[in-house]
């Protein structure tokens, strides 16, 4: 009988140790809620207020992206050596979303690399904080190509992501 008790305590504890090593040292936290659990019927006031302040602390990515595309335009440029491609947004899984081109005679690129870095950032904290999954494919870099004047990437499709 004391054989099978001191099996079982040992089974116990070995799978206990078992548990506690797929845990990371850096525990993960979940992402903040999207509305705080206010019961809108008992306190509207308060619901309110705390979705406006959710809303104010998340910084607007459309209007981020409009800035940026309107900031690129038509990436005119007089020579393929004076466009550039740059990864833009961010997948769930790792690396930029998509590809876009810029041209360094019609933009100025440090303002511009700071406004994509902004947004590639906001990007990936929308995504941990609404928790998004995605297909985990690797968008392979595009080249860049100068037809009539513009900047344009070649050998890809152009996807809309919302």
């Amino acid at each position: 009988m004391r054989i099978v008790q001191g099996l079982s305590a040992c089974c116990l504890v070995v799978l206990l140790a078992a548990c506690q090593q797929g845990q990371a040292s850096a525990e993960r936290v979940a992402p903040e809620p999207l509305i705080e659990p206010i019961d809108p019927q008992t306190n509207p006031i308060a619901a309110v207020k705390e979705r406006d302040r959710q809303m104010k602390a998340h910084p607007d990515l459309s209007k981020m992206r409009s800035d940026i595309m309107d900031m690129i335009g038509e990436a005119r440029a007089d020579d393929v050596s004076q466009c550039r491609v740059v990864g833009f947004g961010h997948k769930p899984c790792g690396g930029p979303a998509e590809y876009i081109t810029y041209s360094v005679k019609s933009s100025n690129e440090t303002v511009l690399q700071q406004k994509i870095n902004s947004y590639n950032k906001a990007a990936e904290a929308e995504n941990i904080r609404l928790g998004r999954l995605s297909d985990c494919a690797i968008v392979p870099k595009p080249e860049v190509s100068l037809v009539d004047g513009k900047c344009q990437l070649s050998g890809q499709q152009k996807v809309e992501l919302k």
